[in-house]
């Protein structure tokens, strides 16, 4: 009897835990349910105000989900739900919640970067007090009572930065004719110091190589520059626009006003998916709006992009609708979160570049290029005749591998995350956020195929003044044929004639 009965309660007591542990999974379901619903509500409500799928996508994402919460929710929720129906909605939704969580983050991640590329930086004009590199000067208050030597240039920025020095600092100036003559004076002692221009100072770095061991710079003063933008938007998905491309010649921070090193005009029309890559020389001659003056076209970086807008424009005769600011780093980091590109080299050679620039060989035909290389690629110009000709021409082909692999399903699936955090503080742009998500969008509605053509404006080399520098250097000198040449073929493209055809200095290439 008494076993009996203990076997009675053996059996309620094991009942019970049955029961509770069946509460218990129930529960737990329940609370999976509810989380995965204000997840997936969550999810598809980002993803609509983000707006970075097609419409097509979109929905049929909507539509999927929808249905699968239609058969997980109700069986996790249920009390009575068969227990193996009830662990695969589990499994399921946990699942889902794991692609809820990837998703977030590369949508939050496309906005964070969408947002830094398109915020628009101050624009400052730097001026130097540059002193000898072995004075033991280390602030500018040492200089009190000094005479500083400059130049003489009618400039109002120039002024201005003169007057906020003597604020600073109890200061006289004396003015030379030319840069040069400054410099050959502080060199003597004849002066301590000297007050010239940021731009004049970087732009006398390419004629003098040792500028930076025998001199330094001991202060700067800063002038915030008012610029006006010269670009105008377009419908960047049914109507053709063109973005100026600027390459500075530094490393690090893209925010920093330096050289344009690179001038690239990118035609491109989505309406009959082609591009034209029109490559300008660094050292052309052209006129700096905001001076009415003339220099190379590499110094008007110096007083910022919407300076070299300002004067690709006036020499082409075209709109520029957009601009992207890259710099050496952006090269590297985007070449190397692609995982690498493919350039097809026209000549063999051996780079001779400073530091991890150098020694890099080159095959004539297909090179595999990481991003040191990649940029080594399109930086070298002594190993060619003609060459920042050629030059010109390698940048558009490192462009061309560029845009070949950006634009495939496998990189943008793939290195999606890795390409924006490789360029987020590596490049800006003034195209709009709203603007950038419709081209991607597009791209990934239909995956065009885009047909790259090149072309590149070529000018006789010359001696002139320029303006940055205070003295005359070499210079390439404007070719008006050639400018209308290129300036005919943009338009070609933006009107859907393509055939642009050889005779017109162009090279065509398939982009698939």
């Amino acid at each position: 009897m008494r076993s009996d009965r203990r076997r009675e309660i053996e059996a309620q007591m094991a009942a019970e835990k049955r029961e509770n542990r069946r509460k218990g999974g129930n529960a737990f379901c329940r609370f999976i349910s509810i989380i995965y619903t204000l997840l997936a509500a969550g999810f598809m409500a980002m993803l609509g105000y983000f707006d970075v799928l097609p419409g097509k996508y979109y929905w049929t994402a909507v539509g999927v989900l929808t249905f699968i919460s239609l058969f997980i929710v109700p069986v996790m929720f249920s009390r009575h739900g068969k227990k193996g129906r009830k662990i695969v909605a589990t499994v399921i939704a946990f699942l889902l919640i794991g692609v809820f969580g990837v998703g977030t983050y590369y949508m939050i991640d496309t906005v964070d970067f969408l947002g830094e590329i398109t915020e628009v930086k101050e624009v400052t004009e730097d001026y130097h007090v540059v002193v000898k590199a072995e004075e033991l000067y280390e602030t500018v208050d040492e200089i009190t009572g000094q005479t500083l030597g400059t130049y003489m240039v009618s400039d109002l920025t120039y002024s201005e930065a003169k007057a906020i020095l003597q604020q600073e600092v109890n200061v006289q100036y004396a003015y030379e004719e030319t840069i040069g003559a400054a410099f050959e004076k502080l060199y003597a002692d004849e002066y301590k110091a000297i007050f010239i221009s940021a731009a004049a100072y970087e732009g006398l770095k390419t004629e003098d190589p040792e500028l930076e061991t025998k001199t330094k710079v001991l202060h700067t003063v800063k002038i915030k520059i008012e610029t006006e933008d010269q670009t105008h938007a377009a419908d960047v998905t049914a109507e053709a626009f063109n973005v100026y491309i600027s390459g500075i010649d530094i490393e690090g921070n893209i925010s920093t006003v330096s050289r344009s090193d690179v001038n690239m005009v990118a035609t491109i029309n989505p309406v009959t998916n082609e591009v034209l890559l029109t490559a300008i020389p660094r050292d052309y001659y052209v006129t700096l709006p905001s001076k009415s003056a003339k220099d190379k076209l590499t110094h008007s970086g110096l007083y910022g992009v919407q300076e070299s807008i300002g004067a690709v424009e006036d020499f082409m005769g075209v709109d520029i609708n957009y601009y992207v600011r890259v710099n050496y780093t952006t090269v590297v980091k985007l070449v190397d979160a692609m995982g690498g590109i493919e350039v097809d080299s026209p000549h063999a050679f051996t780079t001779s570049g400073m530091g991890s620039l150098n020694g890099h060989t080159f095959v004539k035909g297909i090179n595999k290029l990481d991003g040191r290389a990649a940029l080594a690629f399109c930086r070298e110009r002594k190993s060619f005749a003609n060459g920042d000709m050629q030059r010109n021409e390698n940048q558009q082909l490192v462009m061309e591998g560029i845009i070949r692999k950006a634009v495939s399903s496998t990189t943008l699936l793939t290195k999606y995350t890795s390409i924006l955090e490789a360029v987020q503080s590596n490049m800006e742009t003034n195209m709009t956020m709203e603007e950038m998500s419709s081209l991607i969008k597009m791209q990934l509605d239909g995956m065009p195929s885009w047909n790259i053509q090149k072309q590149s404006i070529k000018g006789a080399n010359g001696y002139d003044l320029c303006y940055a520098l205070g003295f005359k250097a070499a210079i390439v000198e404007q070719n008006p044929v050639e400018n209308a040449k290129a300036t005919d073929n943009i338009i070609k493209v933006m009107t859907g004639e393509v055939e642009i055809g050889e005779n017109d200095g162009t090279e065509e290439n398939q982009q698939n």
